[in-house]
């Protein structure tokens, strides 16, 4: 969604430079900008922190309100919702009434930014329909284009259990947002779950064309169609799912060769295939492809190696 609008690059290890981040805070080198940098650091690199978030955040807002002008604003909104997320009603509570007195416009023309904010209170208040009710609303009548409300709907639907809900509103967000990898793949799991993998293989080659450099697309479609075979899960007309699979677990393999579960995935299809000369040659090469990564792993692995081929052999 977002990700593939932005130009934001994930630091490589988020975790070790936020505690070198937290290190110079708590030694009281911490400056605005350095506070300010944090908060945006943990939004980037989509690190779920709210505690941190909510305590720097609030010294922000309480010691250099006036310094961060305009930004200040942006502040409260990103505490407000990170203290939802850790329990801190209170807190959201006050900032909500600050961020309403400056942005509230009358009861009659409520302002789009506090019915958000209004909707996620209500969803930490266990309140799903009435926040779903407002998402919704917002939707229809003022921001067809924030992919912000379509995933609060979603995710509303998905905890309550609506699947159908939750297809029908994230079908209608892909519409806008095609480019969504993490829409796609939710959609596909939502298909799955309901054991419509004709729809589900849609969802997957939809990754796979936004992704092809990917081994992980392929391979988790080539795992729902073998999943699907074995239970004898209708698939809208496909009349041999595992060749299928089979065919997208090589597919993954040529785009990471050491893709042990994509190797695994394959010798079970030829395993479940009618048997054949060619066959067996990959079945032996598959196996043989698992013992050399399992090999060099230590007594455990090898251990599991042995369970491995001997559930492949029966």
């Amino acid at each position: 969604g977002l990700q593939a609008l932005q130009t934001i690059t994930p630091t490589a290890d988020p975790v070790g430079e936020l505690c070198d981040r937290l290190k110079s805070l708590e030694a009281g080198s911490g400056s605005k900008d350095d506070k300010q940098s944090l908060l945006k650091f943990l939004k980037d690199n989509q690190l779920r922190r709210p505690e941190i978030a909510v305590k720097y955040g609030l010294e922000l807002i309480n010691s250099h309100a006036s310094a961060l002008g305009d930004d200040v604003w942006d502040v409260m909104e990103t505490v407000l919702l990170n203290a939802l997320d850790a329990g801190d009603r209170e807190t959201a509570r006050e900032l909500y009434e600050r961020l309403n007195s400056k942005f509230q416009t009358s009861a009659d023309a409520p302002s789009l930014r506090m019915k958000k904010l209004e909707g996620h209170i209500l969803e930490a208040k266990g309140q799903f329909d009435s926040a779903a009710a407002i998402y919704a609303k917002v939707i229809h009548k003022n921001d067809n284009s924030n992919p912000h409300h379509y995933r609060r709907v979603v995710c509303i639907h998905k905890a309550m259990g609506n699947t159908e809900e939750a297809i029908k509103y994230l079908n209608k967000y892909l519409k806008i947002f095609p480019a969504d990898v993490d829409g796609w793949l939710e959609l596909a799991e939502f298909y799955v779950s309901i054991e419509r993998i004709d729809y589900a293989k849609f969802c997957f080659e939809e990754c796979i064309l936004l992704h092809p450099e990917d081994y992980r697309y392929p391979l988790l479609y080539a795992d729902a169609l073998y999943t699907s075979a074995r239970q004898k899960v209708k698939r809208g007309g496909m009349k041999n799912p595992i060749d299928v699979a089979r065919t997208y677990y090589i597919q993954s393999l040529e785009l990471n060769p050491s893709n042990t579960r994509a190797l695994l995935g394959l010798a079970m299809c030829l395993r479940a295939m009618k048997k054949s000369t060619q066959n067996q040659k990959l079945i032996e090469w598959a196996e043989k492809e698992i013992a050399r990564v399992y090999s060099g792993e230590g007594e455990e692995a090898r251990k599991m190696l042995k369970y491995v081929l001997n559930a492949l052999r029966q």
